[in-house]
């Protein structure tokens, strides 16, 4: 089994001047041979990160088909607000790109798995990434994701949203230009990574809608993506074993594989 490593992605200076840095964690699985990477974050509402079956688990799958994986414990509760997880996003993929020789990975192959509001994170990362890719150990990077795969994603901030995450992530009051500027499903354009997302019709948290708001506009701004919808499962299931999606995890690294 691939040894877990935690990585420090912000340094001490950086933790001083925000403090809130100091709880962001990167732990990678590493099997090298320069193959591609894919950085994973877990759901948990903007309010925890639910690693033990939307982080690890989706990693050591990575792991036995030769790819390399990162989780992140990006920012979360009362330092969830707009837009430190999306600076946590950013900083990871520079910290795996300027050590990509040292860790024997391929830093120019980055793909992004999100679940619940991982996914909303991981997408609307994938919608800004040009916001974000600035100097960083005297070299600029491009933060374009080969690849997008989400989980029960949430995607918009309006009336389908998860309230608990849109609070996490905008505050009580969210005003509507604030909610329009974060809800994914307005902010796809062509330079979109091709997307893999599924959902479950009954799911009671993320209502399997935001999916197909996300797969709306995939498809009229003409991205590659799959969706798959599965009648039970529910929210929060991992690799789904037992139930109705089980196996979705090979139809994702087949569109993977195809993409990267």
């Amino acid at each position: 089994m691939v040894e877990k490593t935690e990585y420090k992605i912000y340094t001490e200076r950086e933790c001083k001047e925000e403090p809130y840095r100091k709880k962001v964690r990167l732990f990678g699985y590493v099997v090298g041979e320069n193959a591609p990477v894919v950085l994973i974050c877990p759901g948990g509402a903007y309010k925890f990160i639910s690693d033990f079956n939307e982080g690890e688990p989706f990693a050591r799958e990575f792991n036995k088909r030769g790819i390399n994986a990162f989780v992140l414990f990006y920012s979360v509760g009362f330092n969830a607000r707009y837009p430190r997880p999306v600076k946590d996003v950013a900083r990871s993929m520079q910290f795996i790109k300027a050590n990509a020789e040292k860790l024997c990975v391929d830093g120019n192959n980055i793909s992004l798995m999100g679940s619940s509001a991982g996914g909303h994170l991981c997408a609307f990362f994938s919608s800004q990434y040009e916001r974000y890719e600035s100097d960083y150990c005297g070299k600029e990077y491009s933060l374009r994701p080969k690849t997008l795969m989400l989980c029960y994603p949430l995607i918009t901030m309006g009336e389908k949203t998860h309230k608990v995450s849109r609070r996490n992530f905008l505050g009580i009051l969210p005003g509507k230009t604030e909610i329009n500027a974060s809800s994914v499903e307005k902010l796809v354009k062509g330079n979109f990574p091709p997307t893999f997302v599924w959902a479950c019709e009954d799911d009671g948290t993320v209502d399997y809608r935001n999916s197909e708001m996300l797969c709306d506009a995939l498809r009229k701004n003409s991205v590659p993506y799959e969706f798959k919808l599965f009648k039970t499962g529910g929210h929060g299931i991992g690799l789904a074993n037992g139930k109705e999606p089980e196996g979705w995890f090979e139809s994702c690294f087949e569109f993977y594989k195809k993409h990267i």
